[in-house]
């Protein structure tokens, strides 16, 4: 019996053991759980329809867990934890159990699922789970794939390194986020988010641009901002950044989201509005419009958190951008700064909210017709940062070359273009100084904007013509004083995307090469005084102005004189490494490193002596433009071998020896400058024997140029090189001679005339003058200095101005057509009014009142 009994305890020992055994552990249903990937937002991925459509962000990610226990115990309630940190629970309702709760912050969270009842607890296995978020906190650090190229620099937060980013570069040039030197960076621009409302600039563009922002603005409201490209922002997948996963956000959203988790300080700024896109900033005059863009601004940034503030970028203000019908010049400038202030209210109340901080930023044109219609001095009280957009001065919507990025005026200028007080061409006064980085930052600092919120812009881009052959050249050593036959052209592998404009790196490749000199009939020029390079082919007038290390470099060493924010560049994607260095070199105050000219070197004249003699060998004329010669080396190359003496110094000789026939020596002088550029030049000396009389050498003759010291406008000025002479009589003298730009002359053998012409300033006229004897020559200079005139320009007659297809005008010239007052925009000649030609150079101002 008692053995019986014991055998009966262990079996109910056994049993109740079985009732009290802890829950079986969950298993996660990945797939029934949508492989555990939430998100905040939501974002059609598959479509494309209107924005309001296509994006919807949620406070809280709405999170559905699948878990399973098909077998032993179920439990009957379950817990939920992210990292270790209970987020939910809820009641198991069987084998297979829905989890549904909401989430707010966005991350990476190891979750494990925990069964419980009276008798215990089990967690399943960990598993990561996605919460997706805007601010990019679900994503690891971004893998990097940077030109090796870019240099390595301690980036200071306090000077501005900025560049803009293009939506669409992801395409044709392949350039996408990681792509970008991010490290080098302090802001990237993200161009560009469109407005909604009248936008009939962005069908010059082309393709299907006008018909996706169409799209994109169905349902919303005009004035409210969108994403003008869904595919390119939200919904490309990226192998490099795991997006051929399933994942809540792909494209380059996604991508700068993770580049935001490798560079938290790194500021990504979207900018609104832009050359094609700046339509409807015209109709913020009206406060209504103003007040429902800065909400549709401020959803905007609540809804993509990964932005740091605003750009914006109305192209222009009082007008003079793509759409030529569109701005006021007295009702612009209010409008803009009001804009200022009140996103720098929103942007105050959403820095409250989020405990961030969000930049104002606007890029602007510094043209001195674009900076009179705002008082930048008011609106940057509001603002972060200005983005002076110093490029874009000269370009092939007309055939007048020039500098397109220039720190200063260039040489080949007129006078008193650089400052607005001479005339031009037609002899019409400038409306205004010329357009240069210098002049535009000087008037902005005149208008008292902080030096430390001026950012200066850097091209890395050229702008070109072609047909600027040496034919066409006022100063044949400048190309720029030449005229173009229309816009450069040239394949998408050379850097040309469109007609007149080409990568950086295309330059480099296709134009400079390795030595930037100048490669495939290319010329390397730059013009110091401008600060400006530019490379020239003389046989197709291929003509291209950009920046490059050297100018680039001049203006960082500008940003740092003036104690400027500092710089940035217009785009990333058409950068090869070399402008983004020499930002950053610039600003450093690195000493520009110009390129070294060779020496020039002069053998003297070639003579002919009797022999036996003694002969002097003189390379003292030998110069060197940018540095000192060195060192000297004469060699003999051809002829019976003499012993020269002085053979390292600028002068040698040696001691030519009876002969009985006549020989030729010849040598040649090898000069070094400082540098270790060198030239060469050779000298033949002819042996005669001794009974042959030597001819007397050539005496090279002696310029004279007298002409009077000063004149006023309209004094004929007679300049006269009659008294220049020559040793050797009977030689016969021409005079070639060197006119300024501008000067139309009667020229008359040794004799030059001309009609000083209207300067409102007094002006030196440098007029120089070579004489030649036909085998050596001279020159001379005299200087005439034309006394300030001032004139008055006579009011426009609307009934004797009809317009002349012949004519070149100027911006601000008026003209009569059809029976209107047309005003042109820039320089035009030959391009209809009525049609207001391609690039919208007319504005109708009124109606002819012609009798």
């Amino acid at each position: 019996m008692i053995r019986f009994n014991l055998c009966a305890a262990g079996i109910s020992l056994a049993l109740s053991g079985a009732a009290f055994a802890a829950p079986t552990a969950p298993s996660i249903d990945l797939y029934g759980s949508n492989n555990l990937q939430f998100s905040k937002i939501e974002l059609a991925m598959e479509t494309t329809s209107g924005y309001n459509d296509m994006v919807k962000y949620h406070e809280k990610a709405k999170i559905n867990v699948k878990f399973n226990q098909w077998s032993g115990k179920s439990g009957d309630t379950y817990n939920i934890y992210f990292d270790g940190e209970k987020v939910a629970s809820g009641p198991i309702k069987g084998s297979q159990t829905t989890a549904s709760f909401e989430y707010e912050q966005g991350g990476l969270y190891q979750m494990e699922i925990e069964a419980c009842d009276e008798t215990g607890c089990a967690k399943s296995a960990p598993a990561q789970i996605t919460i997706a978020d805007t601010d990019g906190s679900h994503l690891p650090p971004l893998a990097m794939n940077v030109d090796p190229n870019n240099k390595s620099y301690d980036t200071d937060p306090s000077v501005v390194m900025g560049t803009y980013f293009v939506e669409w570069g992801i395409y044709g040039r392949e350039y996408t986020v990681d792509n970008i030197p991010a490290d080098n960076l302090t802001h990237i621009l993200y161009g560009f988010i469109p407005i909604c409302g009248p936008n009939e600039s962005v069908k010059s563009v082309g393709g299907n641009s006008f018909n996706a922002l169409q799209t994109a603005c169905k349902g919303v409201n005009d004035y409210e901002v969108v994403i003008h490209d869904p595919w390119a922002a939200f919904q490309k997948s990226f192998k490099q950044a795991g997006h051929e996963y399933s994942t809540p956000i792909k494209g380059n959203y996604a991508m700068l989201m993770a580049l935001k988790q490798r560079n938290p300080d790194l500021k990504i700024i979207p900018s609104i509005g832009g050359w094609t896109l700046s339509d409807p900033f015209f109709d913020f005059v009206d406060k209504a419009n103003r007040d429902t863009f800065v909400a549709s601004v401020e959803k905007f940034l609540k809804t993509w958190k990964f932005y740091d503030g605003v750009d914006i970028d109305w192209e222009f203000p009082g007008g003079g951008g793509a759409a030529a019908d569109r701005g006021d010049a007295v009702k612009d400038g209010p409008a803009y700064i009001a804009l200022m202030r009140e996103l720098r209210a929103m942007l105050d109340e959403l820095e409250a909210d989020t405990g961030r901080t969000y930049e104002l930023t606007s890029a602007i044109g510094v043209g001195y017709d674009k900076i009179e219609d705002v008082d930048y001095g008011e609106a940057i009280q509001y603002m972060d940062y200005i983005f002076a957009m110093t490029y874009d001065f000269y370009g092939g919507w007309n055939n007048v070359p020039g500098h397109q990025t220039a720190l200063y005026c260039g040489n080949f200028m007129r006078p008193g273009q650089c400052d607005g007080t001479g005339l031009d061409e037609n002899g019409k006064p400038y409306k205004g100084p010329a357009y240069t980085s210098d002049i535009g930052i000087q008037l902005l600092l005149d208008q008292g904007v902080p030096a430390n919120k001026l950012v200066l812009g850097a091209a890395m881009y050229g702008r070109g013509w072609t047909g600027v052959t040496p034919d066409t050249l006022t100063d044949p050593t400048d190309p720029m004083t030449g005229t173009g036959t229309g816009k450069l052209t040239g394949s998408k592998a050379q850097g040309v995307w469109e007609d007149g404009v080409i990568d950086y790196k295309g330059i480099k490749s296709y134009m400079l090469g390795a030595n930037s000199q100048g490669i495939n009939g290319f010329e390397y020029g730059y013009d110091e005084q401008a600060e400006a390079p530019y490379v020239w082919n003389r046989s197709t007038g291929d003509l291209i102005t950009f920046d490059d290390e050297r100018s680039v470099k001049a203006k960082g060493n500008y940003v740092k004189s003036l104690g400027l924010a500092g710089l940035f560049s217009w785009e990333i994607d058409a950068d090869n490494g070399d402008i983004l260095n020499a930002m950053h070199e610039g600003v450093s105050g690195a000493v520009i490193d110009k390129p070294n000219k060779a020496p020039t070197a002069a053998a003297g004249a070639d003579q002919t002596v009797s022999g036996p003699a003694s002969v002097a060998l003189d390379g003292s004329s030998s110069k060197d433009s940018d540095g000192s010669i060195v060192s000297y080396a004469w060699e003999q190359v051809s002829g019976t071998a003499v012993a020269l003496t002085g053979a390292d110094s600028a002068t040698a000789s040696f001691a030519a020896a009876e002969v009985v026939e006549a020989e030729q020596l010849t040598f040649k002088l090898t000069v070094t400058d400082n540098k270790g550029a060198s030239a060469s030049d050779t000298v033949v000396v002819t042996v005669n024997p001794k009974d042959v009389v030597v001819p007397p050498t050539n005496t090279a003759p002696v310029a004279s140029v007298t002409a009077p010291q000063s004149a006023n406008a309209g004094d004929v000025v007679v300049v006269d090189a009659s008294a220049s002479s020559d040793a050797d009589a009977g030689d016969t003298l021409t005079f070639d001679w060197t006119l300024p730009a501008g000067v139309n002359a009667t020229v008359n053998g040794s004799q030059v005339l001309f009609t000083a012409a209207e300067y409102t300033q007094d002006t030196n006229l440098v007029i120089t003058v070579t004489v030649s004897d036909g085998e050596a020559s001279s020159s001379a200079s005299a200087t005439v200095v034309v006394a300030k005139h001032t004139t008055v320009e006579p009011p426009v007659d609307t009934c004797d101005n009809a317009w002349d297809a012949a004519t070149v005008y100027t911006g601000g010239d008026q003209a009569t057509k059809d029976g209107k007052v047309w005003e042109a925009k820039w320089w035009t000649r030959g391009e209809d009014p009525a049609k207001s030609g391609q690039w919208g150079v007319w504005k109708e101002v009124g109606v002819a009142n012609c009798q």
